[in-house]
């Protein structure tokens, strides 16, 4: 029979189950409420679900390179205790390669992904299947799936602290022999490194999103205007704090961790220098664990 979307709705308020589970569950009892409810409840599903309100604060962040792809991705839990469990991390590590194979536009297609590898069902139930037997609440958070053009680029990545942090670079050459050197492998680490330990917002300051420019600007001139402080050189005054914000967001304004006498970008010309090439940082994406992008 068919299962309408207001049945499903209904369900889900009952429960606090997924949409996948709650259709699935009305299927199998054809259409009948209770029956589906019984028979979640006999699944151990119900106990899952009220477990969905508590807070998964810890987890892991993990990330791969493979091939033309470059992956980083959040799995929650409530403990770290349960982090560090062998079936919380075998389903992180399957996770990524099922992300992988069928690569999924959001999140909420992600949660939708059947494989063999969790026995034929979705993210969204094993996920459940694996609350029910831990006893907390597991969440997959987000992801962000990176192309990478081999002909041009390649990927980089630096974990910290067992998974609190994850981060990838990527770094554009236009000498190839540059590209698989040992050379950018070690600039590559480096700026990932330098991404996890001072929270850039973009590679430059040109590619800040206006709206924190903008959140940035309001804050400076706030504090001018209450300064006491003559209103002609109130301008003067936003714009040296707003470079000096620069010099924080912008990841090749940044100080090279590594030295700080030099910048980011300083660290680059050294290797473009070095070897007769042009390198040029793409891109880079910062996970850090329960923080919002």
């Amino acid at each position: 029979m068919t299962i309408t979307a207001s049945q499903v709705m209904k369900l889900r308020e009952a429960t606090g189950l997924g949409m996948m589970t709650c259709k699935k569950a009305l299927t199998e009892a054809d259409g009948d409420m209770d029956k589906a409810i019984d028979n979640l409840r006999k699944q151990g599903q119900m106990t899952a679900a009220k477990r969905a309100g508590r807070a998964a604060k810890e987890g892991k962040v993990c990330v791969i390179i493979k091939d033309s792809d470059a992956l980083v991705y959040e799995v929650n839990s409530e403990t770290d205790f349960v982090a560090r469990n062998n079936d919380f991390l075998a389903f992180a590590e399957t996770l990524g390669t099922v992300l992988l194979e069928q690569k999924p536009a959001d999140l909420d297609s992600a949660m939708a992904m059947a494989s063999s590898l969790f026995d034929n069902q979705t993210v969204e139930a094993k996920i459940m299947e694996i609350m029910g037997k831990i006893g907390e609440k597991i969440s997959f958070r987000r992801f962000k799936l990176i192309p990478v053009d081999h002909s041009k680029e390649r990927a980089f990545s630096y974990i910290h602290g067992n998974g609190k942090i994850g981060v990838i670079v990527i770094i554009t050459a236009d000498k190839s022999e540059l590209l698989d050197s040992e050379t950018l492998a070690e600039l590559g680490k480096d700026l990932a490194m330098q991404v996890a330990a001072s929270k850039p917002v973009a590679v430059n300051r040109e590619t800040v999103p206006q709206e924190i420019i903008d959140k940035e600007k309001e804050i400076y001139l706030s504090q001018v205007k209450s300064s006491g402080k003559p209103e002609k050189i109130w301008d003067k005054i936003v714009e040296g704090k707003l470079n000096k914000f620069f010099k924080q967001a912008s990841l090749l304004e940044q100080e090279y961790i590594k030295d700080t006498d030099m910048t980011v970008t300083d660290r680059i010309k050294q290797v473009e220098k070095e070897n007769e090439s042009a390198v040029t940082v793409s891109s880079f994406v910062r996970f850090e664990l329960g923080v919002e992008e």
